[in-house]
């Protein structure tokens, strides 16, 4: 199980292609990209959007969802991430049968 999930709406699907960095000589494979514009509740209640860009192995499934709801798992990795619960929340979801509560339990 992913411990994120980016819940958005599909906006698009492109093909990035292979390039060279000038620089450095370094290649860098073709990529296919998706970009999901995602609701995000901040700490003091307001909304933000914002357009997520990820890269995926299976754009095609993508294609066909463009303009509707999805739920992606997703890593993240990166410095000076914070998390915080958000506001009206009930409280935590305890997983019913998942690995966290099996290990509670035994």
């Amino acid at each position: 199980m992913a411990m994120l999930t980016l819940n958005g709406i599909v906006q698009n699907v492109l093909d990035v292609p292979a390039r060279t960095d000038k620089k450095t000589g370094e290649i860098y494979p073709a990529k296919h990209q998706i970009q999901i514009l995602a609701e995000n509740d901040l700490p003091n209640g307001q909304k933000r959007l914002d357009l997520v860009t990820l890269t995926t192995e299976h754009p095609e499934a993508f294609r066909k969802l463009i303009g509707r709801s999805v739920s992606v798992p997703v890593g993240v990795f990166g410095q000076g991430i914070t998390y915080y619960a958000l506001k009206g929340q009930q409280g935590p979801a305890l997983p019913a049968n998942g690995p966290i509560s099996q290990a509670r339990a035994a």
